[in-house]
Parts: C-alpha cells; sequence; structure tokens
C-alpha cells in the first residue's frame, strides 16, 4: 500500500491533538530545513508533544504493544513470577519540574517487531553479538493508566532476549540505519508491525512515532510530518519530537499505521543550564535553525534476505 492513504488512525490523531496537551522513496521537492550535524539525540520542536500510550487512540495503543525497549541486562530482575526494570527517575539526569520527573528511565533505544521471531532496531544500537547477549528486549514497557506505580514490573512473556544479529546496515552517517534481530523464541500475543516496504513518500505526509523517549515508559507522539527527503532517498526528516532512547523506535504514516522509517538521529536533546546547574530540554523555536530528526526509510530494508518472503 502506498503510504498517505487515510483511514480512521488519520483521524484519531486529530481527535489527539484536539484533546489537551532495495527501494528507493519517490522523492519531490525539498522543504528547506537545517542541515543535520548526526548528534544520536533529538529535541522539541515548540510544544513537547509526547504522551502517555495509554492516553493515545485504540488503534495505537494496540500497535504499541508491539514495540520493545532495549534493556541492559543489568537493569532487569527475574522474580520468578515477574521480571522487574530498574533505574534512575528522570529527576536524576534532567532539571526540577521536567515532564515524567518521577518515572524511571531505563532503555537506551526502542525496537519493533517484523516476524513472529524478527525485531527491527536501528544499527547503531546493536553494533555487535556482544551487543545481542547483553541486553533484554521488553515489550510494552509503559504506563497502563493514570498514576500506575507498577509499570517496572513486567510478565516473563513480555521480556525476550537477542538470539544473534539477522542483518544489520549502517551507511551514510544512519540515512541507513537498521538492524534486525533474532529473538531467542517467537513472541505470542503481539502483531507484527507492517512495513510500507513500497512507500511513496513526500514532503506534508502526516507522522506518528512512538517509542522509549529518553529512556521512559513508551510515549506517543503525533504531531509532525515529513519536511524533507535527503538527496539519496535513503531517509526523511522531519520536527517529531524524539530523544536519546528513541533510536530505532518506528516512525508510521498517519494515515495507515504503517512503518515508514526507522528513527536514526537528530538535534541535541539537552543542554547544561548554568543558572540551575543541572540538564535542562533543548526547546526548538523557528529560526534557531535546529537540525529535524531523520529517521531511516523502511524501504532500504525491501530486498533484506533476512526478512524473507510474506
Amino acid at each position: 500500500m502506498a503510504a498517505g492513504t487515510k483511514t480512521g488512525l488519520a483521524s484519531g490523531i486529530e481527535e489527539l491533538r484536539a484533546g489537551p496537551g532495495g527501494a528507493k522513496a519517490v522523492l519531490a521537492a525539498p522543504v528547506p530545513a537545517p542541515q543535520a550535524t548526526g548528534a544520536f539525540s533529538r529535541a522539541i520542536f515548540g510544544k513537547d508533544d509526547r504522551q502517555e500510550l495509554f492516553s493515545a487512540p485504540d488503534q495505537w495503543r494496540e500497535i504499541g504493544r508491539s514495540i520493545a525497549a532495549k534493556v541492559s541486562a543489568d537493569h532487569i530482575t527475574n522474580h520468578g513470577s515477574f521480571w522487574e526494570l530498574h533505574g534512575d527517575p528522570l529527576s536524576a539526569k534532567e532539571c526540577p519540574g521536567n515532564r515524567f520527573a518521577d518515572q524511571i528511565t531505563v532503555p537506551s533505544c526502542t525496537g519493533f517487531l517484523v516476524k513472529p521471531d524478527l525485531l527491527v532496531t536501528a544499527a547503531h544500537c546493536v553494533k555487535s553479538q556482544d551487543d545481542c547477549d547483553s541486553f533484554n528486549w521488553v515489550f510494552e514497557y509503559a504506563l497502563a493508566g493514570e498514576g500506575d506505580k507498577n509499570y517496572t514490573k513486567v510478565g516473563a512473556d513480555r521480556v525476550y532476549r537477542c538470539k544473534k544479529i539477522a542483518a544489520r546496515n549502517y551507511q551514510a552517517f544512519g540515512d541507513i540505519d537498521y538492524a534486525i534481530l533474532q529473538l531467542d523464541r517467537p513472541v505470542e500475543g503481539r502483531k507484527p508491525l507492517k512495513l510500507a516496504l513500497d512507500a511513496q513518500v513526500s514532503p506534508g505526509l502526516e507522522l506518528v512515532n512512538i517509542g522509549n523517549s529518553n529512556g521512559l515508559p513508551l510515549k506517543f507522539k503525533g504531531s509532525a510530518q515529513i519536511l524533507k527527503i535527503t538527496p539519496n532517498g535513503w531517509a526523511f526528516e522531519s520536527e517529531m519530537d524524539t530523544f536519546g532512547g528513541d533510536s530505532g523506535s518506528p516512525f508510521f504514516d498517519a494515515g495507515t499505521g504503517e512503518v515508514l522509517g526507522v528513527t536514526s538521529r537528530g538535534h541535541a536533546d539537552h543542554f547544561h543550564d548554568g543558572a540551575s546547574n543541572c540538564r535542562q530540554l533543548k526547546v526548538c523555536k523557528p529560526g534557531d535553525n535546529c537540525n529535524l530528526s531523520v529517521a531511516s526509510g523502511i524501504w532500504n530494508l525491501k530486498n533484506e534476505p533476512a526478512l524473507g518472503a510474506d
């Protein structure tokens, strides 16, 4: 299916906004945008649009069940009947008063299910078999609802190990940036996401991203659009509010719900606030010449043997 077809998913985005706060793509004339410097982190563009996954429309909550967090083996403990993630609250890393300050930050990257036992993430998240062996992948690390205090405790059916790197491709400073991981067993009860491998994208296409922003429980972002296609046709740029921890997370066509890209790089997401002597969020305003958020196109995987035939 060509990207851009409108469905109920797009209307769900409009509803949310109204509430509280291989093959290459077909190129179109680019919208002028700042040049990328290649930092593997992101920033806020205008208003911080991140929302808890539980507050997203039903379609996106279901899709979020197939998104997994990369968690170091040192930060997850098997208690027999459940596993528990442990780490520092965001307040230990950022200035007081920032959003989500009391939430526990654990994941370093995000990935998403594409076959029962295959996960896609960014290549820069998994560079070797040692990386594969040293991390767990935890599906749906997210708050279940307002006031949820048990989100760090997950069932064994949500925790998987990386068996091997089935494929890895990193080119042009992340314009192609993907790894395909084989998990230790097939994932049950979660649907592989649909990939827009034949997507024809152009500036103006509305986007959604779901990822472990800043190492936090899953965040839904739906107020961005493609602003530019990279000259090589391998990636696209947007003003999506993504952060470190979102690397490897899926960019979706807001209309079809299909995956369009894999989060790769963007603008530095924090700066040192001298007055408060702490790390503050970088907020990009018009005229700030911030680098945009870059996603490696999912069409780069079209002829990837590791995916096999549908």
